[in-house]
């Protein structure tokens, strides 16, 4: 019974492997290069996901702030035309940090009662939302502490000045 399935090994590795290789190329060719933290335009939410060359449809007066993997905020102001976001890639090790900015930024506020299990924190206490003070460590916090990683990226994103292309 276990030689049939020694024998099939060899196999499921020549061919699993070049379909896992397709996948993941595939899955960064899709990804995202950036995020919308901020906008004056209804057309657009936070937590949207932007590429890079996609054209907005951003009417004058208005604006959209952008949020790269790399954390490089841009802001683009409207024009009646349009306006295309820039061309900057994001590396695939990148886009797993921008998906978690993407989820805080979007997050609802969700309700908590009070009583067992209604707050998730790592190591039993959530630091302090000044404490962090870069977005590896706000990244970092993300999941166990979602209030307290909201609002230090809203603090970080109050004090970073954005970019014009």
């Amino acid at each position: 019974m276990l030689r049939p399935m020694v024998a099939i090994f060899p196999f499921l590795r020549r061919a699993a492997l070049p379909a896992l290789a397709c996948a993941l190329i595939a899955g960064t060719a899709a990804a995202a290069d950036y995020v919308v933290v901020a906008t004056t335009e209804p057309g657009l939410v936070r937590g949207a996901t932007v590429e890079g060359g996609q054209r907005l449809a951003i009417a004058p007066g208005r604006s959209v702030t952008l949020m790269h993997a790399s954390g490089a905020l841009i802001m683009l102001k409207g024009a009646p035309a349009g306006v295309v976001a820039p061309l900057r890639k994001t590396a695939s090790a990148d886009t797993a940090r921008l998906e978690v900015f993407r989820t805080m930024v979007s997050a609802k506020p969700r309700e908590t009662s009070a009583g067992l299990g209604a707050q998730r924190k790592r190591g039993g206490v959530c630091p302090a939302p000044d404490g962090l003070t870069s977005l590896d460590a706000i990244a970092q916090v993300q999941a166990a502490c979602p209030e307290a990683a909201a609002e230090a990226l809203g603090s970080w994103l109050a004090r970073t000045p954005a970019e014009e292309p």
